[in-house]
């Protein structure tokens, strides 16, 4: 199957004229409601509710799409147009087994045998190096060094590794014992795969070995929602049911500590592009920005005004916030709620969001893609709507703190020989 922009079976695209504001809707994915598989009965009590994911992959030159309960149709994506991707392919040499050089890029489509409820792009090429291949000392039946996959976590708590290319089935990990909620590969390349269960557990699984799991990490009490590498893939941030997120040191594998604040579940997190600030999202109605290294709690984005009282905000109301996304400048958060709004907030203006944009059903995931031009959103009906916004232009000192943030942790701010007043900053406790 090959789409065009025209086919309004999939994607739909939208005038921005149609929008107010300084949030744009610019395209949906969606599928008929008449399709058989949608309709299928699906048990939401084995997820703990609700739950998929919606993500780019490293190079955005893909999309995942969770299209129905059993079923992922990766969509090719035009990085440059910042639209769905149907130009005919600019390669010489075309392989007629490659459904991607048949003129235009096609669809491919996924049939994940299970019901899946997260998707996660890996590659072996580290995200800040998209042109260097890694290489392996030792042989495994499968090379996924050289190209782009994809694992999708399942209900029964199978995780599956997928060809992008072909659509084809490679691997099966097998060892939680209940849904995997969320996956996140390492972006320095190395293959490691984090996987987040209702079993309580996270396991770490390397695809360059075939998939072997080399850790299980235990620490919550309670089921865990939501996972997230640090951009140099020193950290990892976890989080799930009552109130809990940890920090793990990722080259030993160990705890770093907790973060303690949130009045509720937490159930997304997401890293600035320096790994300087970790983004909580908590149907608390907070999302707070953390510093992984110290613990200290930086800065809270409220989506309720008033404040709630605390048993308000750890009971049932219409702000429970869904997910958070991190920009590429790290100067914005993206958030979604039960309120159905998408919040666009510049963490260097004003408090409220820079720019609000509402869906007509309830949301439950959103990512912005790896260039920043872009917000992709999820619906429970599992439609997927595409947004651009105005992105804040950094000042030359974010930048310059960006920079150095990256190679000097909190711990080492304190020691450079600059005016304290500049190591607040460097620390965000200015922003």
């Amino acid at each position: 199957m090959i789409p065009t922009a025209d086919d309004r079976r999939f994607w739909n695209p939208v005038r921005l004229s149609d929008y107010g504001g300084t949030a744009h809707k610019i395209g949906e994915l969606k599928l008929d409601l008449s399709d058989d598989d949608i309709n299928q009965p699906f048990d939401y009590k084995v997820t703990s509710g609700r739950c998929w994911h919606v993500v780019f992959s490293p190079d955005e030159s893909l999309f995942a799409w969770i299209s129905s309960p059993r079923k992922v149709i990766l969509v090719p994506w035009n990085r440059e147009k910042n639209c769905l991707d149907t130009a005919p392919s600019s390669n010489s040499q075309r392989d007629s087994n490659d459904p991607r050089q048949n003129g235009k890029r096609a669809l491919i489509t996924i049939e994940c045998g299970y019901p899946v409820v997260s998707v996660a792009f890996g590659s072996g090429t580290p995200e800040t190096n998209l042109t260097k291949v890694s290489t392996k000392p030792y042989w495994t039946r499968f090379d996924f060094t050289k190209d782009i996959i994809l694992a999708t976590g399942h209900t029964n708590g199978r995780i599956r590794i997928w060809n992008t290319q072909t659509g084809k089935l490679m691997l099966e990990l097998m060892d939680h014992k209940s849904a995997v909620r969320d996956l996140n590969f390492a972006p320095d390349g190395s293959l490691r795969l984090i996987s987040a269960s209702l079993d309580k557990t996270l396991k770490g699984w390397d695809l360059s070995d075939d998939g072997n799991m080399f850790k299980t990490f235990y620490a919550h009490q309670e089921v865990v929602f939501s996972c997230c590498w640090s951009p140099n893939a020193n950290l990892m941030a976890s989080a799930g049911s009552q109130k809990t997120v940890f920090v793990w040191d990722m080259t030993k594998y160990e705890i770093l500590r907790k973060l303690e604040g949130h009045c509720h579940s937490v159930v997304s997190c997401s890293f600035s592009p320096d790994g300087a600030v970790l983004a909580t999202a908590s149907w608390d109605t907070q999302v707070i920005l953390w510093d992984p290294y110290v613990g200290n709690r930086l800065y809270t984005l409220n989506h309720l005004n008033p404040l709630p009282n605390m048993i308000y905000a750890s009971g049932a109301n219409n702000a429970w916030v869904r997910g958070v996304s991190y920009a590429k400048n790290g100067m914005n958060v993206a958030t979604i709620s039960d309120d159905k709004l998408i919040r666009f907030w510049n963490l260097m203006g004003d408090v409220d969001p820079e720019g609000i944009a509402g869906e007509d059903e309830e949301t439950l995931s959103c990512c912005y893609s790896p260039s920043g031009r872009c917000v992709a959103v999820g619906t429970a009906k599992f439609k997927v709507s595409f947004y651009t916004t105005a992105l804040a232009v950094p000042r030359l000192n974010h930048l310059a703190r960006m920079a150095v943030r990256k190679r000097v942790l909190t711990l080492d701010v304190d020691r450079l020989e600059v005016p304290e007043s500049l190591k607040a900053y460097l620390k965000y406790e200015l922003w």
